[in-house]
């Protein structure tokens, strides 16, 4: 395969004190769907001892997590910086970077999703494998601090079991291990049953209930850019009131009590998501990686939301990892990473742990 190719070096228009690099390699078994990027997000001068990768959920990107955009379409320019967790971090001295999953490289064009079938874990440990090694070669350091966003938490703790003298620590945020009895609602459960349905990629939870949109799911955008467009469905004035409740009653945001969701923040997000996710990540067994979590011996803080998290993680697994656990009453899932709140919620409380065990 191809090496990393430097794409991008300069300036992040929203964050002039910030620079960024993007780097792009093409991983097995070739051709234009099987890319991932890496990015780096920095401020003048790194004082933090280790480099953190920042480590997306299912269907986001390092491309959202940076800018709030998608493939460069930026529904609105990120109005709360320091909500945003690889934002807050490099302006407080530290290397970040983030990853773009080879889901980021399917666009929603594309209708054959054959290729997927075989994207699983063993596919996806690799590519943050080869995402350390550059990270690596860029820093001179040995160790990185992975931080897991939803499913990317559940991606560090695999990871850390397979390659343990990676990791200097772990931030679980919102992605603690779930419960075992956490089923996914899928029509297949094995592997072949996947090749003869060919639902190659799992059916977006997320286009907006019985009103679902297509590129970028646009229907979170109508109501974004539309504040008071009439809802399609009654007992909710506006469309943005009618989507902020599917978001609600699915845990992840709360508009309605503290931390009082802002619906620009949760539109935004919920309209720069990638249309794709591979089925086989949900129906691969992760026991052989679970049966092993409670060997891993690197630092570790849980931040777990209130209205999602909660639900999902198995808390008793979680407490013998660690004993720093943060829950976050009334907090939905996206709550945990686009909420003005969030700044000392969340953030603050990751940097304070971050310094605590720097050595």
């Amino acid at each position: 395969m191809p090496s990393w190719k430097l794409t991008w070096e300069g300036g992040i228009r929203e964050f002039p004190d910030l620079t960024e690099r993007i780097w792009v390699t093409e991983r097995p078994p070739g051709g234009c769907l099987n890319y991932i990027a890496l990015r780096e997000v920095r401020g003048k001068d790194v004082t933090y001892p280790h480099p953190m990768l920042v480590l997306p959920g299912m269907t986001s990107h390092g491309e959202q997590l940076v800018h709030v955009s998608w493939h460069g379409i930026q529904p609105i320019e990120p109005a709360i910086p320091d909500s945003m967790i690889p934002i807050y971090l490099a302006k407080r001295g530290y290397l970040v970077y983030t990853i773009d999953y080879r889901t980021h490289f399917v666009l929603p064009d594309v209708k054959d999703l054959s290729f997927m079938v075989d994207w699983g874990w063993d596919t996806w440990l690799s590519d943050i494998r080869e995402a350390i090694n550059m990270i690596r070669e860029v820093t001179g350091k040995d160790k990185v601090i992975l931080i897991g966003e939803s499913f990317g938490g559940i991606a560090s703790m695999n990871y850390v079991t397979v390659y343990p003298s990676d990791v200097k620590a772990i931030v679980l945020l919102d992605g603690a291990p779930i419960r075992t009895s956490v089923l996914q609602a899928l029509p297949v459960r094995t592997i072949d049953e996947l090749k003869t349905s060919r639902l190659y990629a799992v059916p977006s939870i997320l286009t907006g209930g019985k009103h679902p949109g297509n590129i970028m799911n646009t229907i979170w955008l109508r109501a974004l850019y539309n504040p008071t467009l009439p809802s399609p469905e009654p007992g909710f004035k506006t469309l943005s009131d009618y989507l902020m409740s599917i978001a609600f009653n699915q845990g992840l945001a709360n508009p309605y009590s503290y931390p009082n969701s802002p619906p620009p923040a949760i539109l935004a997000v919920m309209a720069t998501f990638d249309p794709y996710w591979p089925t086989r990540l949900f129906i691969e067994s992760i026991e052989h990686y679970r049966a092993k979590y409670t060997e891993v011996k690197v630092p570790m803080l849980a931040v777990i939301s209130g209205l999602f998290g909660i639900k999902a993680a198995d808390i008793d697994l979680m407490r013998k990892l660690t004993s720093d656990i943060i829950i976050l009453n009334g907090y939905g899932h996206l709550d945990v990473y686009a909420n003005p709140n969030n700044v000392k919620d969340v953030n603050e409380p990751v940097h304070n742990w971050l310094v605590r065990i720097k050595d």
